[in-house]
Formats: C-alpha cells, structure tokens, sequence
C-alpha cells in the first residue's frame, strides 16, 4: 500500500492542475504548490480570528466607538505601506514580509494574558493588523515575478481555492470551539497556523532580489512616483472608484456586530454558519473567477464582484432574522475572490510595472487614510440619532457611484507570455 500511495496521490495533484491551471512549467508548479500550503494553513488562523474578531470585541463590551477603531486598526497598516517600499528596495521581498507576518501573528500568542479588558485585547489586534498589511506592495510585486500576465489569474485562483476551503471547514468549527471554549484559549493555538503559513511561505523560489540600479538609473524620488500617479488618468480614476467603493464597505462595518449581537442575539455558532456559507461562495467563486480574470478581463470581474458587494449592506439594513443575513454573506463570499482577483489585476494593468511597489503603496496609502476617516464617521451619524439602515444605504449608494466609475476605465490587455 504504502508503494502505491504516493503514485495515486501525484497522479490526482497533476489531474487537478491539469483541470484548473492546464500546463504549466515546473518552477511554477513548485511555487504553485508553496503559496497553496501556506494559504491552507492562513485560512485556518484567518477563520478563527479576523472572522470572529468583531463578534468577540462586542460580547466583551466594546461600544459603537470601539467596534469603529476596531475597523480603523486594519488602515492603519496600510498607512504604514511606503515604509516597506523603502524596505524592498533593500532587502528580499520573502524573507522581510515572512518575518514581519510571523511577528505579527504571534502577538496573539499574548491574548491569555489580556483576559477580557478590551482596550488590551484591542492593541494587540492593532500590532497584528498593522504587521498583516504593511508588506502588501511588496506581495504584489512577487505575484507579477512568480506567474506570468496571462496565467496568473488562475493561479491565484488555485492557491486560493485550498485557503477557502480552510476557512469553510474551520469557521463553523471555530464558531463552535468558541462556544465551548473562551476566546483566550482559542485565538493562541490558531496563531499557531498563521505563523506556520509564514514559515512555508519563505520556501517560495523567486528572484525578489532588490532591483540593482547603475548611478544615471536610479530609484525615482517620491514627487517623481506622485506626479506619474497623478498623470495616470485611468489609475487615477481607479483609485477615486476604489475610495468611493471601500466608504461603502466600511461605513457600515462598525454596526455589523451590533446587529448580530444586539437587534438578532446570534450566538457564535449562528456566527459561524453565516461565516461558513461566506466561504462556500468565496470557494466556489474561484472556479470561474480565475478563468474570467484570464478571458473577460478584471474590470468585469471587479464590476460583478462589486454589485455583489452592495448586498452585504443592503441585507444588515433589511435584516430583522438569522435569514435576512444569508444572502448577505453569499454575496460576501462572491465579493471577497472576485475583488481580490479583479483589483489586483487592474491595478497590475494600468500601474507602471517597473514602480509597481510604489504605485500600491499609493493605493494603500489612499486606503488606510479612508479606512481611518470613513469608520469613525459612523458613531458620529449614530450619536445624531441616523438610524442604521440610513447608514447602511449610504454604504449601498457609494458602491453604485463607484460602480458607474469602474465603467469608464480601459486597460491594455494581458500579454501573451507562456505558461
């Protein structure tokens, strides 16, 4: 048996990427299968943690403003991305961006020792967000390096697929574990994975050497990057949608665990069945987002992903029962791949690949200044007596603005680079 298994297991490795991926080169087969693992293991830390973190923050008594500083702590490592632009360009890519991940993760190792005083709880969680997005630009910077223009849809489809299919088997798990159990025994043995994920990530092969530049080519300064931006009109367009579509996201996202808690009194486990049907649709969405990335283009894909996007808002406004938010989440679940797909994609397009790194962080800075602006707005509105549904249908009106914009943007098409 045992001289069997292995053969029977590579020939149903190599059916499965003949079916999603088709041929593909040895080196990217390595890489494929690499960033897979690593992502299997984050979605297993990331179902357990960033899913249930509103949830866990509002049954240990944070308030409206809290919840708001809570959403606003995930921009704050955001506004943090030129800094690591300026750490690429030193140091290799992998290696800086694992080990600040690793750090990050493992801040949740000290969740025992906070017990339920929110304010702790909520530092660590800041440490944590500001780690997990500070080495973004250079991410992107490895997916144009790792996978050619017209594969990588695919590919990141396929790595993944394994790490929502993670999330769908653990959510409802970790729902159920945090009924059982306390959210200070949970989160550290999760953050265990999430540090795992990083460890394999550093086995990735890819030239992500600093660029070396001669004296007369030497890096751009930063009003030289700026004014390049600025004369981008389809970039600077992209960026105005994608302002206008993350203010209807996160208008409302404080409110989003107040409505759970509070007006439905949903239970972890409730918590986790809506977490669990969000993953099947962001699973089953990467079966067709990838190969629409590939023949249709990102823009379509951004433009159904954000459609999509507008029912998450649209279902807490309506809801009044555990089912009002079902197709909330599923839409969710569509929202979270074909945005993740579409946007990187569009944004690869219409940015300058050599300053690829400097054109994202220009998008997160953008990002992390509307992500701490936009949340702390939504206290103010409900300290003036706004109701919650006023506020969610303003989120509702922001993605259809920025909807009609993502219209209007043309990008050149993906070259024809083999695989």
């Amino acid at each position: 048996m045992s001289s069997t298994s292995p053969s029977i297991v590579d020939a149903m490795v190599y059916r499965v990427e003949r079916i999603m991926l088709g041929p593909i080169r040895g080196d990217l087969r390595h890489n494929v299968w690499i960033e897979t693992i690593a992502s299997i293991l984050f979605g297993l830390f990331w179902a357990t943690t960033v899913g249930f973190f509103p949830v866990i923050l509002r049954n240990m008594g944070a308030n409206e403003d809290q919840l708001a500083l809570y959403v606003v702590f995930q921009s704050f490592g955001l506004i943090l991305t030129p800094i690591s632009v300026a750490i690429f360009q030193r140091y290799r890519i992998v290696k800086i961006a694992s080990y600040i991940w690793m750090f990050g993760r493992g801040t949740l190792l000290l969740v025992p020792f906070v017990g339920n005083n929110v304010s702790f709880f909520m530092i660590i969680i800041g440490i944590f967000w500001i780690c997990e997005l500070v080495p973004s630009p250079g991410y992107v910077r490895l997916l144009e390096r790792l996978y050619p223009d017209n594969v990588r849809g695919r590919i990141m489809s396929f790595v993944r697929i394994g790490m929502t299919f993670a999330i769908l088997v653990m959510t409802p798990v970790a729902g159920w574990l945090l009924d059982i159990f306390d959210h200070t025994v949970v989160i550290p043995i999760v953050a265990i994975f999430g540090i795992l994920a990083s460890v394999v990530f550093m086995r990735l092969k890819v030239d992500d050497a600093p660029v070396q530049r001669s004296a007369s080519h030497a890096a751009p300064a930063l009003r030289d990057i700026l004014k390049e931006i600025s004369t981008n009109r389809s970039f600077m367009l992209f960026l105005i949608l994608n302002t206008l579509f993350g203010c209807g996201t996160l208008i409302g996202a404080p409110l989003y665990a107040v409505v759970q808690v509070n007006r439905l009194g949903l239970s972890y486990t409730e918590v986790g069945y809506l977490g669990l049907l969000q993953s099947i649709t962001w699973l089953l969405g990467f079966f067709f987002w990838g190969s629409l990335v590939d023949k249709k283009g990102p823009i379509f894909v951004l433009l159904i992903s954000m459609f999509c996007g507008a029912l998450m808002p649209l279902g807490f406004m309506l809801a009044d029962s555990f089912w009002w938010l079902v197709p909330a989440f599923i839409a969710q679940g569509l929202l979270l791949g074909g945005f993740d797909l579409g946007f990187t994609n569009t944004a690869m397009n219409l940015a300058n690949r050599s300053q690829l790194e400097a054109y994202f962080a220009a998008i997160h800075l953008v990002g992390g200044i509307r992500g701490i602006i936009v949340p702390l707005t939504t206290p103010v509105l409900v300290s003036m007596q706004v109701s919650e549904s006023v506020i969610f249908g303003i989120g509702v009106g922001f993605i259809l603005i920025s909807m009609l914009l993502a219209i209007g943007i043309k990008i050149k098409p993906a070259s024809l680079e083999t695989a």
